[in-house]
């Protein structure tokens, strides 16, 4: 019982430490999008590897251009420990679940795509990065307040849900294995 109070401090140390910082953050960049919330909006995000992800978002729906896979998208920063602690777990998952599912990275930092390429060579990422300023776009829609948050979308782009905080594994992979089968 002692471990469990233990644990449950620690993370919430921890998360209150990046939910503050970030809430500087998302004051500073969200604020100037012109979007307001629920609005419809078209964008695209932008990954390291040059590659593009279409993302409409129409009377509350999704469309994702490539519709095939589950996705969880990840919103974090490279200087949120707890997004640092959850990389391992993410790389597991998404190699685990390959052919029907990928996580996703969208970083809420900007003017740092030399900073975000080696933070993701140092901390082994294996799994796509967006970057760029519509990683704020979508973060608005979503309506993500704090980091780290997750978001688990279906093959048909139906939000299925969302996590806040530190997330075992297991947990996870429960929820996954549900929007994969």
């Amino acid at each position: 019982m002692k471990i469990n109070f233990f644990l449950a401090v620690f993370a919430m140390i921890f998360f209150i430490s990046c939910s503050s910082d970030r809430e500087s953050l998302s004051n500073e960049n969200i604020d100037n999008t012109s979007l307001n919330q629920g609005e419809n909006t078209d964008f695209t995000l932008k990954f390291l590897d040059g590659r593009k992800m279409y993302v409409k978002y129409h009377e509350q729906e999704f469309n994702f251009d490539n519709t095939v896979k589950a996705k969880l998208f990840v919103f974090f920063t490279t200087w949120c420990v707890p997004c640092k602690a959850e990389i391992p777990h993410l790389n597991n998952l998404n190699k685990k679940y390959q052919d029907n599912f990928e996580v996703i990275a969208l970083f809420l930092e900007e003017n740092k795509d030399q900073e975000i390429l080696a933070f993701t060579q140092e901390e082994k990422i294996n799994f796509p990065v967006a970057i760029g300023e519509n990683n704020f776009v979508f973060s608005k829609v979503l309506n993500v307040s704090s980091i780290p948050t997750m978001v688990l979308f279906n093959a048909k782009g139906e939000k299925v849900k969302e996590y806040l905080g530190i997330i075992p594994e297991e947990m996870l992979d429960i929820d996954i294995q549900k929007v994969v089968m």
